[in-house]
């Protein structure tokens, strides 16, 4: 027998409004049989909603993965809890802010990580700079990209080794300079050189550095 909130779920898995369904999808007490009906929703809001929604069955979730809206599929990119199977799906996807979000996920395996670092669009790249899991060696090859808004989000955060702050110290756009020199993870002789820069707002960063 339907408990009352699973009788008033169900009734309003079946709202005309779309934001009603929309709570329903992402509501942690909808059962799985409603999840799974509400996954072909006309309205990728609310299939949005699903994919996110920690139980959600696995296969429902493998379908989204598949789903013909990039909404959706960014939804489940983009989710901390989504598995590393899916995530490889989605690795190949077509749409920029999909591959940013598995180039970010920390569930997303290695063996895909290192050839997210390939990815021909920079802004992918970028967002790979920020995953805790990327190795040294990722790291360093993001120092040496060629798009200097990846080396900025390099330079300046605070998990870069050492090694690769003086590399970056040494970067022709004084911006990047200027994210080693705010760095608190650059060392003493990093920044004693900086001191010395051409550009007075790279002299300045160092100034404001705390370290």
């Amino acid at each position: 027998r339907e408990s009352s909130s699973e009788t008033a779920l169900t009734m309003l898995s079946l709202d005309e409004s779309e934001e009603v369904r929309c709570e329903v999808a992402s509501n942690l007490n909808t059962p799985r049989y409603i999840l799974e009906r509400l996954s072909t929703d006309e309205n990728p809001e609310v299939r949005s909603g699903i994919a996110t929604n920690p139980n959600t069955h696995f296969m429902t979730l493998n379908s989204l993965a598949l789903d013909s809206h990039h909404y959706v599929r960014r939804a489940l990119a983009w989710f901390e809890n989504t598995h590393s199977s899916l995530l490889t799906i989605l690795s190949k996807d077509s749409d920029l802010d999909v591959r940013c979000g598995v180039a970010s996920n920390s569930n997303t395996p290695l063996k895909i990580l290192k050839k997210i670092v390939g990815d021909e669009k920079w802004q992918v790249r970028a967002a790979l700079v920020e995953n805790l899991n990327i190795t040294n060696q990722i790291r360093k090859t993001l120092s040496e990209d060629e798009n200097y808004d990846v080396r900025i989000l390099v330079a300046e955060n605070a998990n870069t080794a050492a090694k690769l702050l003086s590399n970056l110290s040494k970067d022709p756009k004084s911006i990047v300079r200027v994210s080693v020199a705010e760095n608190t993870s650059s060392t003493k002789d990093i920044l004693e050189c900086l001191a010395k820069d051409k550009k007075v707002e790279v002299r300045y960063a160092v100034a404001t550095n705390p370290k």
